[in-house]
């Protein structure tokens, strides 16, 4: 009696969810980022531009990974504008005071501020010596550019937004995007 209470009637299997929006619904248009989102959890996007649902704020904020990352390239948007001066010195002190300035703007913790300050510090001397060689070697750059793309024959756009853009004497370009977290392996490079 004490096996049988462990026999169960075999069911049928659930089929699989695989919703499909009628084409009128469907989003029209698609981020970059929102493509690598559509690969790997198309749910996502079902339920954020067919469903509309959007995730509630926290009660409570923390320093999120999301956070540093706005943060960090409004920093470098905010050192690219200004200008470094020559001296290596006096363009880490510059470095430091926007740093400190955006991060007391956007940052109410004081200790993900110091963490987040010194991280930046930590890369700003190899900032300063590259920015010195692409400054010599562009013609113009752009600080978050954005675009758009319309696929030929399809109701369809990609859109984009490059956290920058250098375009050198000789017409080529190049496109950075600022990581906070650790660049993708080369498995997701690959497969993404």
């Amino acid at each position: 009696q004490a096996d049988s209470l462990d026999v169960a009637e075999p069911l049928p299997r659930a089929t699989r969810p695989s919703p499909i929006p009628p084409a009128a619904v469907r989003p029209r248009k698609l981020s970059v980022t929102e493509i690598k989102t559509l690969i790997r959890d198309p749910y996502a996007i079902y339920a954020k531009h067919i469903l509309r649902l959007r995730p509630l704020d926290p009660l409570f904020g923390e320093p999120d990974a999301l956070l540093r990352g706005t943060v960090l390239h409004k920093v470098m948007e905010d050192i690219i504008h200004a200008g470094l001066p020559d001296e290596m010195d006096e363009a880490l002190e510059k470095i430091a005071r926007i740093t400190e300035r955006t991060l007391e703007r956007h940052v109410p913790w004081p200790a993900a501020r110091a963490m987040w300050q010194a991280r930046m510090m930590r890369v700003a001397p190899w900032f300063v010596a590259t920015e010195r060689l692409r400054s010599e070697a562009i013609s113009q750059n752009a600080l978050e550019a954005r675009g758009a793309l319309s696929l030929a024959g399809k109701d369809f756009m990609l859109t984009g937004t490059a956290d920058r853009i250098d375009m050198t004497p000789d017409g080529r370009v190049r496109i950075f995007d600022y990581k906070t977290g650790p660049p993708p392996s080369t498995a997701q490079q690959e497969h993404f």
